[in-house]
């Protein structure tokens, strides 16, 4: 279920991000439509890793399950973002470019969160003595 909701959820930012392009096309509003394409990109090649997010951080099999599929919805639609940049016309180097784009887009925003969250996780304090089990107590 976890699974579902990731991919779907993260689908709809990219839905959200491409009705917006139509709009800032539609009414003329340069800035709209090129922010609303940035979006279009971020979202399409970080697609495994926000799909990840709203899945809740599955682990084992639904957290390859993910990434996975993720992957190849991510590439889909990055290739879709090539295609249309490239005034709609279909070129070889679309589908290898949107793959690696969203490898790397992929990795380097896991990592980054897991930065932030290892940082934050630090800040953390223990928990007091008080709330120790005795294993702990007796340890230190």
């Amino acid at each position: 279920m976890n699974v579902a909701r990731g991919l779907v959820l993260a689908f709809g930012v990219f839905a959200a991000s491409f009705a917006l392009h139509i709009v800032g096309g539609a009414s003329g509003q340069d800035w709209l439509f090129n922010l609303a394409v940035a979006l279009i990109f971020l979202t399409a090649t970080a697609f495994p890793v926000i799909a990840l997010l709203f899945a809740g951080s599955p682990r084992g099999a639904a957290r390859n399950l993910v990434l996975n599929a993720g992957f190849v919805i991510g590439t889909a639609l990055t290739a879709s973002a090539f295609w249309a940049a490239n005034g709609r016309g279909f070129a070889w180097w679309e589908v290898p470019a949107a793959a690696a784009s969203v490898l790397v887009v992929s990795v380097t925003c896991t990592l980054v969160l897991a930065r932030l969250w290892s940082r934050q996780s630090a800040r953390v304090s223990p928990r007091p003595a008080s709330f120790r089990g005795k294993e702990e107590r007796r340890r230190g």
